[in-house]
Order: C-alpha cells, then sequence, then structure tokens
C-alpha cells in the first residue's frame, strides 16, 4: 500500500481539498483518462495498482460525480432509482400517522431514519442521472407514489416527491465526493421534508457523511458516520443521532446512538442499536430514569440478496421491473429506459461502456451548446424558490401526474383495453402475464441498429424472455 500512502497528501496532513472545478475545467481534466479493454471487462482487473496509475492525480478532487467510470463500478440503478430505497421502509412513517402522541410519532420516524441505511452497504455505484431524466414508483399497494426529476447536473441534484393520503416526503439527493486513493468520502447536503397530514407536523433532516473504503487495495466496504438532527418544526421536538465511525475493533462498527427530546428540551428517549441490523428504544422518566426498553426494529434476511451479483434484494429488483403494456405509457426519460443501465442488467458490459460513453458525450455537446447559446436550463416538474427559514425549497407543479394519466387514457384508448395502469403497480398480474412480466430482456435494436441519440429509448423492437435474469424479482411489498 505504500504506492498509495506517498499520494494521499493533504487528506493525510489534515489540509483542505482543493476547490470544485467547474464543467469546463472537469472536460479539461478527465478528457484524457481512459481505462481503455480494462473497463469493459465485467470485474475490475485484479491488478488494482493499474487503475491506480490512471487516477493517481485525482486525490482530493469530486471524480465519483465528474469522471467517467467503467462500468463494472456499477450497479445496474440510477440515482433516482436510488432516491425511492429508503420507501422499503415507509411503513415507519405510516405507522407515525396513527400515533396522537408526537413524541411517539418522532420514535417512529427516526426509526425510518436509521434502518434505511442497512440497504446502503452495497459498494456498487448508481449511474448519475441525465440532466432532466425522471423517475416514477407506484408500489403494488398502491398506498403512495413517487416522482423523481434530476434538476440540475452540476451540482447533481435530484428531487423525489413522494405522496399520500397521509403523508408527503421529499427527498433531495445533492451528493459530492472527494477521493483520496484507497477510499472516497461522500457528503450529503440535500435537504429532506417531511409532512404528517393529520397532524401539520413537518421534520426535516440531513444525511450522515458516509465513505467508501478500499476501492484499489482490500475488500471494499460502506460506512455511515457522524451526526443527523431530526427536527419536527411544529412542536420543537428533536432526535440527536451520532453514527460512529469505526475503529480498529468490529465492537465500533455500524453503531448508532442518540436521544430523542420533547419540546422543552428534556430527554425522553434513548436510541442505540446497529443500523444495518437492529434499533432499540429506551423510555425515560420525568427523572431521566430508564423505565422501559423495547427493539422496535430488527432487519430481515432476503434471500434474493444472494441471487443476483450486484446484491440487490426485492424491493430494489422490482424498482426497473417493466411489462410491455407499462413501457408505453412511461416517458423517454424514465430511467429504466437508459441504454446503459439496461446493458448492465444483461451483464453486457462492453456494449453498457459504449452507451454509457455516448450518452455522456451527448450530455457534454448539450451543455456546451447551451453555454454557446446562453440558455439556462429549467426543470420541468419541480421549481426552485426561496425559503426564508432553509433558505430554498424544491416545489413539485403536479404535472408529471397529468400527464401520465393522459398517456394512460391514449394508450387504453388506442388498444381498446382498461389496464388500471393509473392505480396498479408496473408488477400486477392484473396487466402482466409470466410470458412477459420481467425486468430482464434478450435483445434491444432499432430499424437502424442504433439508439436513441439522448441514451433513451428509441424506436426498437424489445424481446422479453420468458425467464427472469438473475436481477429479475417481484414486488413483495
Amino acid at each position: 500500500m505504500s504506492f498509495i500512502k506517498r499520494k494521499l497528501g493533504k487528506k493525510d496532513k489534515g489540509g483542505e481539498s482543493e476547490a470544485p472545478m467547474t464543467e469546463a475545467q472537469n472536460d479539461e481534466v478527465f478528457k484524457n483518462i481512459d481505462f481503455g479493454k480494462e473497463g469493459e471487462g465485467n470485474e475490475p482487473p485484479e491488478d488494482k495498482k493499474k487503475l491506480w496509475s490512471k487516477v493517481s492525480g485525482l486525490i482530493g478532487k469530486d471524480t465519483m460525480s465528474l469522471v467517467s467510470l467503467p462500468v463494472y463500478f456499477f450497479e445496474p440503478l440510477t440515482v433516482l432509482e436510488s432516491q425511492v430505497e429508503p420507501l422499503r421502509f415507509v411503513h415507519f412513517i405510516e405507522k407515525a400517522c396513527t400515533l396522537e402522541n408526537s413524541m411517539d410519532r418522532m420514535v417512529y420516524i427516526t426509526a425510518f431514519n436509521i434502518s434505511l441505511f442497512s440497504s446502503y452497504v452495497r459498494t456498487a455505484k448508481p449511474f448519475n442521472p441525465l440532466l432532466g431524466e425522471t423517475y416514477e414508483y407506484i408500489p403494488k399497494s398502491g398506498n403512495y407514489r413517487t416522482f423523481c426529476e434530476q434538476v440540475s447536473h452540476h451540482p447533481p441534484i435530484g428531487v423525489a416527491e413522494t405522496s399520500s393520503d397521509k403523508f408527503n416526503l421529499q427527498q433531495e439527493s445533492w451528493i459530492t465526493t472527494k477521493f483520496w486513493g484507497n477510499s472516497v468520502d461522500i457528503f450529503s447536503i440535500g435537504n429532506n421534508h417531511l409532512y404528517l397530514n393529520d397532524f401539520g407536523d413537518h421534520y426535516t433532516w440531513k444525511v450522515p457523511q458516509s465513505c467508501c473504503h478500499n476501492i484499489i487495495i482490500g475488500k471494499m466496504w460502506i460506512e455511515h458516520h457522524g451526526q443527523m438532527t431530526i427536527t419536527n418544526h411544529k412542536t420543537g421536538e428533536k432526535a440527536v443521532l451520532n453514527f460512529q465511525k469505526s475503529g480498529w475493533f468490529d465492537g465500533t462498527t455500524r453503531k448508532v446512538n442518540g436521544e430523542i427530546f420533547d419540546s422543552n428540551g428534556r430527554k425522553r428517549f434513548l436510541v442505540s442499536g446497529r443500523w444495518n441490523e437492529y434499533i432499540v428504544i429506551t423510555k425515560l422518566d420525568d427523572h431521566g430514569v430508564k423505565f422501559d426498553e423495547f427493539t422496535i426494529w430488527k432487519a430481515e434476511n432476503d434471500p434474493a440478496v444472494a441471487n443476483n451479483k450486484w446484491k440487490l434484494g426485492t424491493f430494489l429488483q422490482s424498482l426497473n421491473e417493466m411489462t410491455p403494456e407499462y413501457e408505453k405509457i412511461l416517458p423517454p426519460t424514465d430511467s429504466r429506459l437508459r441504454s446503459d443501465r439496461r446493458y448492465l442488467e444483461m451483464q453486457e458490459n462492453k456494449i453498457a461502456n459504449k452507451e454509457k460513453n455516448r450518452i455522456e458525450e451527448k450530455e457534454r455537446e448539450k451543455r456546451r451548446e447551451r453555454e454557446r447559446t446562453g440558455q439556462v436550463w429549467t426543470p420541468r416538474y419541480f421549481k426552485k424558490v426561496d425559503d426564508p427559514v432553509f433558505g430554498y425549497r424544491w416545489l413539485f407543479n403536479g404535472e408529471y401526474w397529468k400527464e401520465r394519466n393522459e398517456r394512460i387514457r391514449a394508450f387504453e384508448s388506442q388498444n381498446n383495453i382498461s389496464s388500471k395502469l393509473s392505480s396498479m403497480s408496473l408488477t400486477d398480474e392484473s396487466i402482466s402475464t409470466p410470458d412477459t412480466a420481467t425486468s430482464g430482456f434478450s435483445s434491444i435494436s432499432s430499424n437502424d441498429g442504433s439508439m436513441a441519440s439522448d441514451g433513451f429509448k428509441g424506436e426498437r423492437k424489445i424481446t422479453y424472455t420468458t425467464t427472469n435474469t438473475n436481477t429479475a424479482g417481484h414486488s413483495s411489498h
């Protein structure tokens, strides 16, 4: 590891990293980084020192969002799809919506915010969304619906809006990274807002820091560390959580502890556990004495994780599921339709890399054209507005769901059917058959043998397999 230690420079000395680069500077710095034939493999090369020789000059830079990495670093999901991942644990929010006591509601919102990290142990990277890329998700139960849009490219920001009769959740994915040779620090800048409609509660929080270790040498692993404060702005109640940074011994790994305070600042609950395994809540009386304790969450094994190379569980596999009917009502900007992502899902890495490079170059061309003409990008479904408390907010205009209903009506009219796509999940049995319900596919082709120029669905033929690929799965939620 000495060849890495000599390069760590500023971080080893406690110094600060360099200022973020502009997109033009990024083009100049990264244009000569070429992973060559090694980038076409299904796995990273065994001799990772070759990778180090290509990226050793990037110490302290935000490489993960800017440099063009080979697809073997990726999983077949986009960052927009990853924003839906916390909804694996939406039952905690739904439970909070049924509780009359505001402190009890805070306990369940706290459990939601800890348990979701159990999903973030995978080391593969999701694809960066294209500017204007979208993603929709409606679970089979139909108890909520989520829409995501990539509203900015530099910095990369995606906004997800989840709504139901009982709550509204808005998540802002705004990530920066710093590359330190054998590790990457990941910082989340985005704000998260949750409203419980029946009570008028308004919760906010930011996600703590993460780190991906052993990128070049050793086995990669993820940890989350730092403080998270969840605030109920209606009542003044707070949960203050500390995700502990790992030490030399296993006993410190993935531990979380914290305290929940009432509106008068009195400590009412203690929180402890491991964010990937369990959460214990301890009640305190008016004198701060413990008098009750219970386990509010314990992780369950998902057999599907072992059945695919990216360790994607049942819920995550469902994010890409798509029947032929469902595909017809998706907009061309939906993450499911990205050609590079879909080829990676098929483990066609060579084609996936070519598609990824082509898509990225097309995006750079669009950006240069906007700069040349002075055009300013405007998101289609979200508007950024000033806010006296939080500095800014993203307002969702709701137009996406109106457009979706129009696409469904047009599809039903053309085919003289009632698809029930407006209320059903893409995996619902009423709109799919064993021969068509699959998240994989056997071939993609167009009349001229090329994909759509922006990397999304073009006029192409899709031949669906009758046997699911390794990443196929059915929603169980």
